[in-house]
């Protein structure tokens, strides 16, 4: 699947017209996830669009710019990201849901960078989180758990070594495994080729999924979003299925989940395209 292709199949994972989960993640998500005190605004705006500023693409409600928290305005480098924000905000209903918001959280966060980062800190931050990654802790005491973490888990370790061309350990108690410098090296250089928004994105996604490891596969097309996702809850889902589950609550966290990363996913390779697009024509003009 092409760069393109793959970031269109993100965008409609997270915009499904008939998904389930959009109304009950709009009313349960404040009581889920303890979002109860975020800042609530009834939608002002009739209609969203997107307009074109030099290299950059601008969001537009009511023909108003939309802008950051700090107020900047809120521009991104392709098209196809400025209309994925763009259907996040005319997806809202009376009230904007701030916390369904990814992309726009995730662009604000790049433009503003309210917490001051470099490329290099949150790269340090991924390098350091990767011995605490949940796919190198196997479980010591339940065999049937072992085993399902060895037949799942096992094969993206596999793909995670071999694509990287590194050694990782892991671990069967609560001692985290080590992670060798020359590991840490290698993945340095690979987070380093991205840009900061990107690599913001990927932070984000690891975030969400308690792995590096699984980020990477996404952001490589080893794994879907979903199946990231259920690889990173494997544990939860085994309990689950012992004792039950309530109804509704995992399939939303579930879905949130999945969103989370999708989102992260579509900044990402929509930045990678924007560069690899502008390596080709000045590869192009210096050709000619």
């Amino acid at each position: 699947m092409v760069p393109s292709a793959f970031a269109y199949s993100i965008f409609k994972t997270l915009y499904k017209p008939n998904q389930p989960f959009c109304n009950l993640i709009r009313r349960q998500t404040p009581k889920a996830f303890g979002c109860q005190s975020y800042a609530t605004h009834k939608r002002f705006y009739r209609r969203t669009d997107i307009v074109q500023s030099e290299n950059y693409w601008e969001v537009t409600l009511d023909h108003r710019r939309l802008k950051t928290p700090n107020g900047n305005v809120l521009k991104v480098g392709t098209e196809q990201l400025a209309r994925a924000i763009a259907a996040e905000w005319d997806a809202q209903n009376e009230t904007i849901a701030q916390p369904t918001m990814h992309l726009t959280a995730l662009c604000n966060t790049a433009l503003d960078n309210p917490g001051k980062l470099t490329s290099h800190d949150i790269a340090i931050y991924l390098l350091d989180y990767l011995s605490t990654d949940t796919l190198l802790f196997y479980s010591e005491e339940e065999k049937d758990l072992r085993k399902l973490q060895e037949n799942k888990w096992r094969p993206v370790l596999d793909w995670f070594q071999k694509r990287f061309g590194i050694t990782q350990e892991i671990s069967f108690g609560l001692e985290p495994p080590p992670v060798s410098n020359e590991t840490r090296a290698k993945l340095a250089r690979h987070f380093l080729s991205y840009e900061f928004a990107a690599l913001n994105a990927i932070y984000f996604g690891a975030e969400a999924l308690k792995s590096p490891i699984l980020m990477l596969a996404c952001v490589d097309q080893y794994l879907e979003p979903k199946e990231a996702v259920m690889l990173a809850r494997l544990e939860e889902e085994y309990q689950l299925v012992r004792w039950g589950r309530v109804p509704w609550a995992h399939e939303l966290n579930q879905a949130e989940l999945t969103s989370r990363v999708a989102a992260a996913l579509l900044v990402i390779h929509t930045s990678v395209e924007k560069h690899t697009a502008s390596v080709k024509k000045s590869s192009e003009k210096g050709a000619a």
